[in-house]
């Protein structure tokens, strides 16, 4: 299918797969979205040069790419700089289509409805999550649904302004929510005064319901002053893109004494503190299309509000905008200026751009026919048992951050396989990244690609949750299977993968990277031969995540202690060759749950009498390095730092410094290559992972419970 994308400075249309319906969502066949005049227009309007500029401002941004250097070195530095200015930029966010496919948790809408959707961009097919679309009467063309996002914010800004019968008020901008605003005011029975910059939109206005429309130049308080008796109005909504102090006054200005500013539009907010002080005015800000949004309990998993405690969601919100334009009480198509088709949408833009006086309410238009869509695959060109080709071909599902930063590289740069297929979870993500990295083929369907008889291997980097599962359908498939930690994140899990990876003589490796860092081999060829015991003290400063990170969301971890922790067990029962037996463990403060649980000391006794002692904290410098190991053995004292500094006194003597650190991930990737073409044994095996899974659940309940665990 197409969609439509920023690319290197110029809007395109590329052909990318088609999206997979999961449980909460509706698959589109598209039939119009709607061009935002303002969010679409800055993301087009802006140039690389641009993104240098805010790039220097940016203090963080600055210390980053510094940090960056320094650890890294200039050209991985450059490489990453680059992918970061050159990565597409999805357009849309407002469009309504025929329901293809629906999730069996979606409810009121079945294959055939017309749906009006939110948040997705401009392609062929769309995957809308269920709170982010809805079913249009038969008396709602889909070029009408499609104004649903942008109606549903004009709606929201109303909502925010409480407006009553009778009410005055001010509409600052008269763009597409400037518009649809003015209309749902009229409904409202407001009266309204409008203000814009362009003769065009004003002369529409008037046909939404303006009862004064004034040009930007003139003098729009007077004019505001006159018509309510010199009081000013109840309500001023800033309906503009970029807010300046100018206009900022201006609202003040026509406003009443203990009015309301409504600010929908961007831009920074130099208040008057004075004027609004005398006056008591009350500013609010009115958050895109209801509460909800940026909300991925919401949005992504569909857990929707009491409509008890939240009236009107983004989805109410939606639901309400199309029973106005059904009830005629809203007229979209007065709005509609332009249609073309999606081949064709770079003209829209610059419509926009460059003459927008001409143009207001533009849609992209697609084919009306519904065609089957299972067209998973695109191809972009025309005694472990090893794999059957010289050059194994593999497939790889998920491309976030990490495998960008490390496993998509070295495999694009090998020369020992062949990068048959990359699956993500948007049809962008597939195409874009596919491109970048190098797969034959692209695809959205996980299923496709571990079924697809050509590939022989399958490398999982998507988020934790997703891992046991897909593992377990790759290796029952007869897969190899590499997966980024953990294998596992339950018991439960921990026994599915166990009889997996049973079945056959396949490759079931964990992205233990840490194993093959050089400076742990050292430290395993110095202790390997040594007597007794082990004693090792790891501390690890992990530093603060966000709230909102993913690795805190329960949907898709377990939180950081079995997302990360088990590297650190893993690399205990690596170096001291035994398995745990006690761990007693203590967070620092109270918790509120696994997934917060982040600050902690555990000592783990192994069979052979060893005893680990790991430190993981959040609540560190940042200033300090984040890994730092001492073991003790022998007589013999190992203290690596970082994976830069390495100390060895005792059984020999070493000072080895290094520049930058190497925390194993090449040699991981080249050991993989060898384990599945037969070359060498696998060094880490489904047991390993599952191990150090069962050990990080007993590190979180004796924190949890105080109680050690045997």
């Amino acid at each position: 299918m197409q969609k439509n994308a920023i690319r290197r400075a110029e809007v395109r249309a590329e052909e990318v797969p088609i999206p997979c319906c999961t449980d909460n969502t509706v698959v589109i066949a598209n039939r119009h979205s709607l061009i935002s005049a303002g969010t679409e227009t800055t993301a087009v309007g802006s140039t690389k040069g641009d993104m240098i500029k805010k790039a220097l401002r940016d203090r963080d941004i600055r210390q980053s790419v510094v940090d960056m250097v320094v650890q890294d070195g200039i050209k991985k530095t450059n490489d990453r700089v680059q992918f970061e200015m050159t990565k597409w930029t999805p357009l849309g966010y407002s469009g309504a289509g025929i329901a293809i496919e629906v999730g069996k948790e979606v409810e009121g809408i079945a294959p055939g409805d017309v749906v009006a959707y939110g948040g997705e961009h401009h392609a062929e097919y769309v995957r809308a999550p269920k709170n982010l679309c809805v079913k249009a009467p038969e008396g709602v063309s889909s070029r009408e649904a499609a104004f649903v996002t942008v109606g549903s914010i004009a709606l929201q800004a109303v909502r925010r302004a409480e407006i009553q019968v009778g009410d005055t008020v001010a509409v600052i901008g008269l763009g597409l929510v400037g518009q649809l605003v003015t209309q749902l005011l009229d409904a409202s029975g407001a009266r309204v005064f409008g203000s814009d910059a362009l003769e065009s939109r004003l002369e529409i206005g008037k046909k939404s319901g303006l009862e004064e429309a004034v040009h930007a130049s003139q003098d729009f308080v007077d004019l505001v002053k006159r018509r309510t008796g010199g009081v000013g109005v109840d309500r001023v909504i800033i309906c503009v893109g970029n807010i300046t102090h100018a206009i900022l006054q201006q609202a003040v200005s026509m406003c009443r004494e203990r009015g309301r500013l409504v600010v929908v539009g961007g831009g920074t907010l130099d208040v008057p503190r004075d004027e609004f002080y005398m006056k008591e005015l009350d500013l609010m800000i009115s958050r895109s299309y209801g509460p909800g949004r940026y909300d991925k309990r919401y949005e992504e998993h569909g857990i929707d509000y009491p409509i008890s405690f939240v009236r009107w969601t983004e989805n109410r919100n939606m639901q309400e905008l199309i029973r106005l334009i059904d009830a005629g009480k809203i007229d979209m198509k007065s709005l509609i200026t332009h249609e073309f088709g999606i081949d064709q949408a770079g003209q829209g833009y610059d419509l926009l751009m460059n003459s927008p006086g001409e143009c207001l309410g533009i849609l992209i238009k697609y084919d009306s026919s519904t065609k089957p869509i299972r067209q998973p695959i695109i191809n972009e060109r025309v005694c472990i048992r090893p794999a059957a080709s010289a050059n194994p071909r593999v497939g790889v599902i998920g491309c976030g951050a990490f495998a960008q930063q490390f496993h998509l590289p070295n495999l694009k740069s090998s020369d020992r396989l062949s990068f048959h297929t990359l699956a993500a979870s948007t049809a962008q993500s597939a195409k874009e990244m596919g491109l970048r990295f190098g797969a034959a083929n692209c695809t959205t369907d996980t299923r496709a690609l571990i079924e697809d008889p050509e590939v022989e291997a399958v490398m999982v980097f998507t988020r934790d949750k997703s891992h046991p599962q897909l593992c377990a359908d790759a290796l029952r498939a007869g897969k190899h299977v590499f997966c980024e930690k953990p294998l596992t994140t339950s018991m439960e899990e921990c026994e599915m993968l166990s009889a997996a990876a049973a079945t056959g003589d396949l490759v079931c490796m964990t992205g233990f990277n840490r194993r093959f860092a050089p400076m742990m081999q050292q430290t395993q060829e110095i202790v390997s031969n040594m007597p007794g015991p082990r004693l090792i003290h790891f501390r690890v400063n992990a530093g603060s995540l966000p709230d909102n990170d993913w690795v805190s969301d329960p949907v898709h971890s377990e939180g950081r202690i079995v997302g990360e922790a088990c590297h650190f067990i893993d690399l205990f029962r690596w170096l001291t060759k035994s398995e745990p037996t006690k761990i007693l463990a203590s967070q620092l403060g109270e918790c509120a749950s696994s997934h917060k649980l982040e600050n902690l000391a555990a000592t783990i006794e192994f069979e052979n009498g060893s005893v680990a002692n790991l430190i993981y904290t959040s609540v560190g410098s940042k200033l300090v390095g984040k890994e730092r190991m001492e073991l003790f053995c022998d007589g013999t004292t190992i203290t690596m730092d970082d994976y830069q500094e390495l100390i060895i006194r005792g059984a020999t003597r070493l000072d080895q410094r290094n520049r930058r650190p190497d925390k194993g991930h090449d040699a991981e990737f080249s050991h993989f290559v060898d384990a599945i073409t037969g070359k060498e044994p696998p060094m880490i095996t489904a047991f390993d992972g599952i191990q150090a899974t069962r050990a990080c659940l007993a590190i979180i309940e004796s924190a949890r419970t105080g109680h050690r665990i045997d």
